[in-house]
């Protein structure tokens, strides 16, 4: 607040992970008025029933204060397994430039949501690629798909949301 005051910054925000976030960010908007949220939004998170409700009722609330919602983990594959050579992020990343597009125009096509790149730089071409399109929204057998062919998984899981 201190740093927005003495013009350091303009706008306060808050982010998070894990299944309860949105619900924590609601909680968080009642007592400050953030201008933006940030949390994961992808097609396997949004398979969760629970994160799918919360999710939903943030969007609203956001809306409905313009908050801006900032998205993160939208080419998220699932946690690392096994032994891997070089590793760019906690998590694994998509890779194929097709899958990766369908992620980002599943985010891209959701009115009222922003995309923010992967953490790992490597994808940062592939996602500026597929963001420079217009959006298509992918279709639900075609993220099936690439759920199945890409062994995808959400990040967190309720009752281990821990990173």
């Amino acid at each position: 607040l201190e740093a927005r005051d003495r013009g350091l910054v303009r706008f306060l925000g808050v982010t998070g992970h894990g299944t309860r976030v949105a619900h924590m960010h609601r909680r968080s908007l009642e007592h400050f008025p953030f201008d933006s949220v940030l949390l994961p939004y992808n097609y396997t998170m949004m398979g969760l029933p629970d994160y799918l409700r919360d999710f939903e009722a943030l969007l609203a609330l956001c809306r409905e204060r313009g908050v801006a919602i900032q998205t993160i983990k939208s080419v998220a594959r699932r946690r690392w397994q096994g032994e891997s050579a070089q590793r760019f992020s906690w998590y694994e990343p998509l890779r194929d430039d097709e899958a990766i597009r369908r992620a980002v125009h599943y985010v891209l096509s959701r009115p009222g949501v922003f995309l923010n790149t992967s953490s790992d730089a490597t994808t940062l071409e592939s996602i500026l690629r597929a963001a420079a399109q217009p959006p298509e929204p992918p279709s639900a057998p075609e993220l099936d798909a690439d759920v199945a062919h890409y062994e995808m998984e959400p990040l967190f899981q309720p009752g281990h949301d821990a990173i």
